[in-house]
């Protein structure tokens, strides 16, 4: 078992030990943990401790002897589920605080398939029902067209109406015909529009934020966080958009 998954979760490596030892023992007393797992019985105590207190062991008393037992695997689970309620408890908080922080401005740079997925799980991920995508410049090629990334937008696309975020795209002509344009014209909460000009690179933008997305055969692109750089992109979205048929 890879002991590094559990340490993650949140186990000292005694804790994770210890676990183990009960899960194999079944119910047992301290003395005969230290004794099958090694460990300095101080420290075991120590171990039991947490982990009756993060609900993944519990005891018994008998012949007033403490017996103590490992719950379920399936508790980790629940363990974690509990610090991901603890932590949702204080996100109101937190991000009171980041709304007093001075205007974000950075520039990010992301490299193939994965690099461009995080772009696009970034847009997902801080947009909200009613908000919507700006996009410009959508190119052809292989590069675009390919069942691989056909296939990643199809599933992004999926997400995106889940959410109730709006898009609006300008492609370039040469992709009127395409499958991948047929799949966005279909999309609900979706805008399709189409110019003649044919650019080099794609813009996306979305909140704060301006991608500017290089299809190649690896492709990459810059993530530029501002407020006055987006809404000069919007600008210029606009005065495509009524261009745009």
């Amino acid at each position: 078992m890879k002991d590094k998954v559990l340490e993650e979760a949140g186990l000292t490596k005694n804790e994770i030990i210890v676990y183990k030892t009960l899960l194999r023992l079944g119910s047992s007393t301290a003395g005969a943990v230290t004794k099958k797992s090694g460990i300095h019985r101080s420290r075991v105590y120590e171990s039991l401790n947490r982990l009756v207190n993060k609900g993944l062991v519990g005891y018994s008393i008998k012949a007033n002897v403490k017996h103590f037992y490992a719950q379920s695997p399936e508790s980790l689970l629940e363990f974690i589920d509990e610090k991901r309620r603890k932590i949702k408890d204080v996100l109101p908080e937190l991000k009171e605080l980041q709304s007093f922080k001075p205007e974000k401005q950075e520039v990010n740079v992301f490299e193939g398939y994965k690099g461009l997925k995080s772009v696009f799980d970034n847009a997902i991920n801080q947009l909200k029902k009613g908000d919507e995508i700006l996009v410009f410049g959508a190119r052809s090629g292989q590069d675009v067209s390919s069942k691989a990334w056909e296939s990643f937008f199809k599933n992004f696309n999926k997400r995106r109406v889940k959410k109730g975020i709006k898009y609006k795209i300008i492609f370039n002509k040469d992709l009127e015909k395409s499958k991948l344009v047929s799949e966005f014209k279909k999309s609900e909460l979706t805008e399709v529009r189409f110019i003649e000009q044919k650019t080099p690179a794609g813009i996306n933008i979305h909140g704060d934020n301006v991608a500017i997305i290089v299809w190649k055969k690896k492709p990459y692109a810059f993530l530029i966080t501002s407020k006055e750089v987006s809404q000069s992109f919007r600008e210029y979205f606009r005065v495509l958009w009524k261009q745009a048929k």
